[in-house]
């Protein structure tokens, strides 16, 4: 009986190690970006970040807004193709840079805010050297990218403009969401799981708040949250329109990750709302 008990538990450790580390470290997917799209290279010292941008902006003569593009968890670059796509034809540049851990940064894990958020601050710093009068910048992110926007927003005040649909106001919260839906209990026994991505990662997700970034921020932000959004509750939400002191626009029938939803009717309307927001930036 001891033997199968000492046997059973190690089995349990080693599956939440694996559970972790694919937690952390997911599947890459490799995408090809359109012939329309230049790919370049933002530095950074833990290597170069490959990124799409709008080709003025990489020729180095861009018109003056950019908008910085930030995919969540599991993305690639070409969530935001079809954006990349209409924004310059509206006047608008933009860029799109690989996160931490997924499609094809140097990075090995996944770090579900700073790191993205660091990331977000290296391109807008590349951004700006772009140009020889400083442009409007204006984060754009979706789920994991928008709690990173928000993060970022924070740290360089000099951004422009915040949008963000999806994001968590607290990682540690979405993230006991996320577990309970694998099935009853499952916040309780994949815990093992949690403190060795944590361990793996350097993070505590109870201190990644991007609820407390957006209370600081009080320059034009928009919340954009799906009506039927099974990932992030609305309080997340809520909790970062109001800190924010921003509109929250809640689009109903609609699932998570709207925006990058290449199936969701929804996201022309959102792509045009979003605008009504940069003309007041700028």
């Amino acid at each position: 009986m001891i033997f199968y008990i000492a046997g059973a538990l190690v089995l349990y450790l080693l599956l939440s190690w694996r559970l972790a580390y694919t937690y952390i470290h997911p599947p890459r997917e490799s995408v090809l970006a359109p012939g329309w799209i230049n790919i370049v290279s933002i530095p950074s010292p833990r290597g170069s970040i490959p990124a799409w941008a709008s080709p003025q902006l990489a020729q180095g003569h861009g018109k003056p807004v950019v908008f910085v593009l930030v995919y969540g968890y599991g993305g690639t670059r070409e969530a935001w193709q079809d954006e990349m796509c209409e924004l310059p034809k509206l006047g608008f540049e933009c860029v799109t840079p690989c996160m931490p851990g997924q499609d094809e940064s140097p990075e090995k894990f996944v770090g579900f805010g700073y790191p993205e958020a660091r990331v977000v601050l290296e391109t807008v710093k590349w951004v700006r050297t772009q140009y020889k009068k400083p442009p409007k910048i204006i984060l754009w992110g979706v789920s994991m990218g928008g709690a990173a926007s928000w993060l970022a927003s924070e740290q360089d005040p000099t951004i422009d403009g915040v949008i963000t649909e999806g994001a968590y106001a607290r990682f540690d919260e979405a993230m006991d969401h996320w577990l309970g839906r694998s099935g009853p209990g499952a916040s309780i026994y994949l815990k093992p799981m949690v403190w060795m991505a944590s361990a793996m990662d350097h993070i505590d997700p109870s201190k990644i708040r991007p609820m407390d970034s957006a209370a600081k921020w009080r320059k034009p932000a928009l919340v954009i949250q799906a009506g039927k959004d099974d990932l992030i509750a609305l309080s997340h939400a809520q909790r970062l329109s109001e800190g924010a002191h921003c509109p929250l626009w809640i689009v109903p029938n609609a699932t998570h990750a709207i925006v990058t939803d290449k199936c969701c009717r929804d996201r022309l309307r959102i792509r045009g709302s979003t605008l009504g927001l940069v003309r007041r930036t700028v």
